[in-house]
């Protein structure tokens, strides 16, 4: 509730005005999750990109901004954008931040095309550590 004084309904016998009381609903966002000032959101990116890096558009609440995703983001990558969260209520120039996870879209239909391509590019890569990565353990 938000209390705005001398506003309300008038006060008994000439008395002053009371204060009005606002209750304020804030809607929730699809897009966002907010905590406190700072907001939380996903952002899906290619599979190439996430590889070999770029640029993407993130929506933020002040509208959108661009992104230098860099090469070799793996899916789940979590990214703090500065000062683009909620102003604070006391200082309206004081922002928190806004925290953008990278979802790495993998394909799930290729074409024969797409297919050889990445199969040509499996071959390219070598050693045991491909085949077999270790796996590592608590007792490792």
């Amino acid at each position: 509730c938000v209390r705005i004084q001398g506003k309300g309904e008038p006060g008994t016998n000439g008395g002053p005005r009371g204060d009005l009381l606002v209750a304020v609903m804030i809607s929730a966002d699809p897009a966002f999750e907010r905590d406190g000032y700072n907001i939380f959101s996903d952002v899906v990116i290619s599979y190439p990109t996430a590889v070999l890096g770029g640029e993407v558009k993130v929506k933020t609440v002040d509208g959108e901004v661009i992104y230098e995703v860099k090469p070799g983001t793996a899916s789940g990558t979590r990214v703090r954008l500065r000062g683009k969260g909620m102003p604070t209520l006391r200082n309206p120039q004081t922002r928190g931040d806004h925290y953008i996870t990278l979802i790495v879209d993998i394909p799930t239909k290729l074409n024969n095309e797409q297919k050889e391509a990445l199969m040509e590019y499996d071959k390219t890569l070598t050693g045991e550590e491909h085949k077999h990565p270790k796996k590592k353990g608590f007792f490792k």
